[in-house]
């Protein structure tokens, strides 16, 4: 039993590469989750993940394990070329709450097709942009939402990581960042958080609902009608490069236009230094983070404001794979609203989408977003 005596939520995990080692220890670390049950197609690594985390079984079939395992949820942990026939096949298998790893889809169509058939079926459906469950963003929400910085102006983000680009381009094993085949290069393994981030930060300082709510803070100074796309972007360019190695977009810097009136500065290279900060300007001042995406030490929030003044907000480190699986549980057993809501992560896509299509030819991109979806942002 947990904490109040609920029976820990059963998680199944989908995916047992790199990244889902931050998965299994947040759900050893959690009084809420467990993972249950593992599956890859590599049958020795599925069998190693299971005894690591102490699973109950693993399987080399995810619809398998969904049919047969008792399951509360699945976590797909894959490459973002996958996920729009995984999350398909996981809603047909029987699976009712899912979370799933960035980039949701690689397209913005294949995004809302996957949101109306989340809805159809009456599941839930979570992106795991793990940097949004942090004290620190909820701190930066109620800032910006205060009004700390007067009238934003912009939202500036980077998160840029060299790469020596090592890898045989013929080896099926590369890494996946480095195959287009599986969605690899910037657009959907880093600059996805900073459009994640501009996109979120524009709409606060519009008005829009403080979802960071789910782990911090009070709703009190939130309209009951704010939306979540109170600022919503609708003309992008975007300056980038392709390796020549991989033929992946390795280099991009881009610029979003919003309705408000504020504009998104996004940028990531693997060619460049590691960054990871996030800037929030206002009329009346300036708000920085030196380590957003991966804020494992570093959590402090610079204030600029006045004539050279600066106040410095300290935020307490905290586990964030495992408050983002516990924000998953509470939606599903709908106690609590996600911290990263699925309208905003179709947004996020066609935003992407624009920008990635920007580079590729050259100019400037309308974000044609769907009326429907508009409608209920």
């Amino acid at each position: 039993m947990t904490q109040g005596n609920q029976e820990l939520f059963r998680i199944g995990l989908i995916g047992c590469g790199g990244i889902s080692y931050r998965h299994g220890r947040a759900g050893t670390a959690s009084d809420k989750a467990r993972i249950v049950a593992c599956c890859d197609i590599r049958e020795a690594v599925a069998k190693e993940w299971s005894a690591e985390y102490g699973c109950e079984a693993f399987y080399t079939d995810f619809e398998e394990m969904i049919r047969v395992h008792d399951l509360d949820g699945v976590a797909l942990v894959t490459w973002p070329s996958q996920h729009r026939e995984q999350i398909e096949r996981c809603l047909n298998a029987g699976a009712r709450n899912i979370l799933c790893e960035k980039a949701l889809t690689v397209t913005g169509q294949d995004a809302v097709e996957i949101a109306e058939l989340v809805e159809s079926a009456g599941a839930v459906l979570m992106e795991g942009f793990m940097y949004r469950h942090h004290p620190l963003m909820a701190k930066l929400e109620r800032l910006v939402g205060a009004g700390k910085i007067g009238r934003v102006d912009s939202v500036n983000a980077t998160f840029s990581n060299f790469d020596p680009e090592e890898d045989d381009p013929t080896d099926p094993d590369r890494n996946w960042s480095r195959d287009t085949a599986r969605a690899g290069g910037t657009p959907w393994n880093t600059l996805c958080y900073a459009v994640n981030a501009a996109n979120h930060f524009a709409s606060v300082a519009a008005g829009g609902r403080w979802t960071g709510l789910g782990v911090n803070g009070s709703s009190e100074e939130i309209p009951a009608d704010a939306g979540l796309m109170a600022a919503r972007p609708v003309r992008v360019f975007c300056s980038g490069r392709l390796s020549e190695k991989y033929g992946t977009i390795f280099r991009q810097f881009g610029l979003i236009e919003y309705d408000s009136g504020c504009i998104g500065i996004v940028e990531s290279s693997s060619q460049a230094y590691t960054s990871e900060a996030l800037s929030i300007t206002g009329s009346e001042g300036r708000l920085y983070v030196k380590r957003a995406w991966r804020p494992y030490d570093d959590t402090v929030i610079e204030h600029q404001y006045g004539s050279r003044l600066y106040d410095r907000y300290e935020v307490p480190s905290a586990d964030i794979f495992r408050l983002q699986m516990e924000n998953f549980v509470d939606v599903a057993r709908g106690v609590s609203q996600p911290v990263v809501p699925l309208t905003q992560s179709v947004v996020n896509m066609y935003t992407l989408e624009a920008l990635t299509t920007s580079v590729l030819e050259h100019r400037p991109v309308d974000v044609e977003l769907p009326a429907t979806l508009v409608a209920s942002a």
